[in-house]
């Protein structure tokens, strides 16, 4: 038993690596070339795997930039589905925030390469634009439960999901754009006291 267990977990490992390795290798390229002009076959001669191995770790070429943006907002929706029901949501959101501060944290300089490859390519702006309304539309179900004696739940649901994916948005941008010492979260909170602050008196 204990030898099967780690088997797994090496080959879970090795896994790991693998996929790592092909990240890393899509980065360099993208950051040098564009993303528009690099081939997955390259991709995979750069990380020394084939290109069937390739698609087994990733579905599409996109996916090599932005699979950890999933991983992120499954983090966010997580956290926040563990949040106290009768807490406020915003107060909610904001404390589920800190799982995209950890996530992201570590390792900004990485973030901000990713970032601009997605600037610079319109393929990439349009898939990461579809990841975001789907990311919206998972938060604004989870924030529906809150709402369940309002006539309005759903457009209230929605909105309150818009703007918090906002907040994330701008305050990200302006940390990307940053060139000082600041953390994801000097930046975000800010933002989200900006939104608590416009939405105060509301019903």
């Amino acid at each position: 038993m204990g030898v099967s267990a780690e088997s797994t977990g090496l080959r879970e490992r090795k896994k790991e690596q693998k996929r790592g390795r092909l990240k890393d290798a899509a980065l360099e390229l993208f950051a040098e070339r564009g993303f528009d002009d690099v081939t997955v076959d390259e991709v995979a001669e750069r990380a020394e795997v084939s290109k069937s191995t390739l698609f087994r770790y990733f579905e599409t070429k996109e996916d090599l930039i932005l699979a950890d943006t999933r991983g992120h907002g499954d983090a966010f929706l997580a956290a926040f589905a563990e949040r106290p029901v009768d807490e406020p949501v915003l107060s909610s959101l904001r404390a589920a925030v800190h799982s995209l501060v950890s996530n992201v944290q570590a390792d900004r300089a990485r973030f901000q390469r990713r970032t601009r490859i997605v600037a610079d390519s319109p393929t990439l702006s349009s898939r990461s634009l579809e990841r975001q309304i789907e990311w919206e539309d998972g938060l604004a179900r989870a924030i529906l439960p809150r709402f369940p004696d309002r006539d309005d739940a759903e457009a209230r649901a929605s909105v309150i999901a818009a703007a918090t994916l906002a907040v994330v948005r701008i305050a990200t941008r302006r940390w990307v754009a940053a060139e000082d010492s600041s953390s994801l979260e000097d930046h975000l909170l800010p933002a989200f006291d900006v939104l608590a602050d416009e939405l105060k008196g509301a019903d």
